[in-house]
């Protein structure tokens, strides 16, 4: 009776490691990808399969939005930065707001047009793949979740 009891628990142990493990595959899915390795050539060659032609119009592309990703970014911090000296008084602080929101927007559509051209470089599978690899990057949890509450 012994022996028949410990192999029930077993399974019912080895059903549930079993249940947990799909549960957390299904609920969690694959790792969100770092928004950093979408902008790193080596890695979106070895994901994407890329040739030696299309690596380099995609870098050539990636510099191009580096480019705009930091004016955009530097502006934003710029604006940022005096709307922090204005708390006190207050004075301007609606122009600053607007001149954050504008440099946040212009990179949000800077990076959407990004990913435009490079999709245009690739073929339809290394599209899948390639939009695929942007959903799993944006679809994470934002750093809004980090505020304590």
């Amino acid at each position: 009776m012994n022996k028949k009891f410990l192999i029930a628990w077993l399974a019912i142990i080895a059903v549930a490691v079993l249940a947990s493990g799909a549960t957390h595959w299904v609920l969690c899915g694959r790792q969100a990808v770092a928004q950093e390795q979408l902008s790193d050539m080596q890695f979106l060659t070895r994901q994407l399969g890329l040739d030696p032609v299309q690596a380099e119009a995609l870098g050539k592309l990636q510099a191009a939005v580096a480019v705009q990703l930091a004016d955009c970014c530097a502006r934003h911090c710029a604006a940022r930065a005096q709307l922090g000296q204005a708390l006190a008084g207050g004075a301007g602080s609606e122009a600053l707001i607007q001149a954050m929101g504008q440099a946040y927007e212009e990179s949000e559509r800077a990076t959407w047009a990004h990913i435009q051209q490079v999709r245009a470089q690739l073929t339809p599978a290394q599209q899948a793949r390639y939009d695929e690899l942007i959903g799993r990057c944006v679809s994470g949890a934002c750093n809004m979740s980090n505020v304590s509450k």
